[in-house]
């Protein structure tokens, strides 16, 4: 009788965690528009810092390392208000929570990196900076991934990992085109994805209902 209460406790706990996983994965699309914000203002800051010049990520002109630190702290200010915006602010599970907090943790990590990178007073070593963000972007699209078992955002880690190690190799003109085409998969394209998949999922949620 144990044992049949046992194993009936342990599928519904199952259970649970499946509609967990499933609830994370339906709010994961719908924060899919922050993978694109971000990816278009990594092209900005690039495109600001390097206006002029030479393709690279980080420009060699002292006045232009404001870019990357402005540019952030903008794309945050604008993540937050459209968030509130769109009432992603009500509370959800623990899988959500601990999704949430991998990614506040790789932001807070980068607020502090590229102020510091830029008000440093020495030129940046572009290999260096992108061979970082990579790998921080690796690990959260690659926990997020796992604990979602999404194996899209797997793959866009993979592809962060893989441009981190390239990161090390090849000129300056070569990382850029390196890390451009990462942000277009894994920010753009990845964050398209998720915006389609969250309006057919509207769309069919309205079909049912009407």
């Amino acid at each position: 009788m144990q044992d049949e209460m046992s194993r009936q406790d342990l599928n519904e706990r199952l259970a649970v965690i499946e509609r967990m996983i499933v609830e994370g994965r339906i709010r994961s699309e719908s924060w899919g528009w922050t993978f694109l914000l971000w990816g278009v203002a990594y092209y900005v800051a690039i495109a600001w810092a390097t206006w002029g010049q030479s393709l690279a990520v980080w420009s060699s002109t002292y006045s232009r390392w404001y870019a990357w630190p402005v540019t952030m702290m903008a794309a945050l200010v604008l993540t937050l208000a459209i968030g509130m915006r769109r009432g992603h602010g009500e509370p959800g599970t623990t899988v959500i929570r601990a999704i949430v907090s991998v990614w506040i943790c790789a932001g807070i990590s980068m607020m502090f990196l590229f102020p510091a990178m830029s008000f440093a007073g020495t030129p940046v070593n572009q290999h260096s900076f992108v061979a970082i963000v990579a790998a921080m972007m690796g690990v959260t699209n690659g926990a997020s991934g796992l604990i979602l078992r999404w194996k899209m955002q797997v793959a866009c880690a993979v592809v962060w990992w893989i441009t981190a190690a390239a990161a090390c190799f090849g000129s300056d003109a070569q990382l850029a085109v390196v890390f451009l085409t990462a942000i277009f998969l894994c920010q753009i394209a990845f964050g398209i994805y998720a915006m389609v998949l969250e309006s057919r999922r509207r769309a069919q949620h309205g079909v049912a209902h009407a």
